[in-house]
């Protein structure tokens, strides 16, 4: 799999404060540990990450140093010393439109950083990608010639870690112009197709192709602008893919929900169903003991009739025997049966009547049913 390897070089810094603002955003941790806070408007800056930076000015003696703070001013003030001292070997007086320096941006692929690098914005450059950004350096060193290169910069704090070189224009014969270091488009393209086999040669797999942004020639205020568009685009496009993940949970959370309450109706039309079933059972044993109940008290008022039947029958049986006429009685005084008074047979047999007549009584009394049923009775 092949990389690619960007070159910037689209941002121009022109006279006035502008050079100052520019050095103040490409030095901003040095600045910050000096304890000196300038306001950054590139939004693409991770503030908390900005400690990671590494900035070096060249020394004037053929190496580069970090920065410091001189005579109480912010360090990234020593690119504007270093520039005025190049700026010092022009001849002609300086036009008002000149560009005083070029900034280049060298950058690794960022899959090659998610690859081989994943853990740069914690960690930091490992060993190889030190080694891949040292060789795109040396590339603009022998490009621009060592003496034009003010500094660089190693930005960590933002989406990609980049590499910020700084081009000051000066010609060996003392001329500062920008257009015999970048002479055109196609000179662009060749910088760029140099610094690829340049970088294939230091063992970096770089794709042969050159990125759009080689191309474009840009003022400092228009690369801002540019940069805050990406940045605006790219936070557009967070929050759209953030609005889609909360809108799938969302979804998600419904569709659990829709099952959940499915899965509550079924049980509950389950447990109706089988309270219904209950129901529709306990109506039909209420049914059967209603029938059974009714048989029962059929059975009893049958009962109480034959009872009350025979009463009647018993009631006129000892009514007759009651009413006995008189002669009846002198009868059996006079009359005798195997030698006993008749009398006394009469009344043996009508003592044995009367128990008889107890004991249908007590047997008619005990014929009637009683009945308990489902916690209610029946009785006579």
């Amino acid at each position: 799999m092949s990389y690619t390897m960007t070159f910037d070089a689209s941002h121009k810094v022109g006279r006035g404060g502008h050079a100052q603002r520019f050095f103040r955003h490409i030095a901003r941790e040095a600045d910050q540990e000096a304890g000196f806070h300038f306001v950054q408007t590139n939004k693409n800056i991770v503030p908390e990450r900005t400690h990671n930076n590494r900035t070096l000015i060249n020394d004037g003696a053929g190496d580069f140093r970090q920065l410091v703070s001189v005579d109480g001013k912010p360090p990234s003030a020593e690119f504007q010393t270093y520039l005025e001292s190049r700026l010092a070997i022009v001849k002609r007086p300086l036009r008002k439109d000149a560009v005083l320096v070029r900034g280049l941006i060298l950058q690794l692929d960022p899959k090659w950083f998610d690859e081989f690098n994943p853990d740069w914005r914690t960690h930091g450059p490992n060993k190889e990608a030190v080694d891949y950004m040292g060789a795109s350096f040396e590339w603009a060193t022998k490009e621009f010639g060592q003496e034009n290169v003010l500094g660089f910069s190693l930005h960590l704090d933002e989406y990609n870690p980049q590499l910020q070189v700084l081009i000051t224009p000066v010609t060996p014969d003392g001329r500062l112009s920008q257009k015999d270091y970048f002479k055109g488009p196609g000179d662009l393209r060749r910088q760029h197709k140099d610094l690829r086999e340049h970088m294939a040669a230091a063992g970096y797999d770089v794709e042969d192709r050159v990125t759009e942004r080689s191309r474009q020639h840009l003022s400092s205020s228009e690369f801002q602008s540019k940069a805050d568009r990406l940045h605006d685009a790219t936070a557009d496009a967070e929050a759209e893919r953030a609005t889609y993940e909360t809108l799938q949970h969302s979804l998600g959370n419904r569709a659990k929900n829709l099952d959940q309450r499915e899965a509550t109706l079924q049980s509950r039309e389950e447990s109706l169903a089988s309270a219904q079933e209950k129901a529709l059972k306990a109506r039909e044993e209420a049914d059967e003991m209603g029938r059974e109940a009714a048989a029962v008290q059929a059975a009893a008022r049958r009962a109480r009739d034959e009872a009350e039947a025979e009463r009647e029958r018993l009631r006129g049986f000892n009514e007759k025997l009651d009413r006995l006429p008189p002669y009846i009685e002198r009868w059996l005084d006079k009359r005798q049966s195997n030698g006993k008074p008749l009398r006394e047979v009469y009344e043996a047999d009508l003592a044995r009547e009367h128990a008889a007549r107890v004991d249908a009584q007590r047997l008619v009394e005990g014929s009637t049913p009683r009945v308990r049923h489902s916690g209610w009775e029946a009785s006579k």
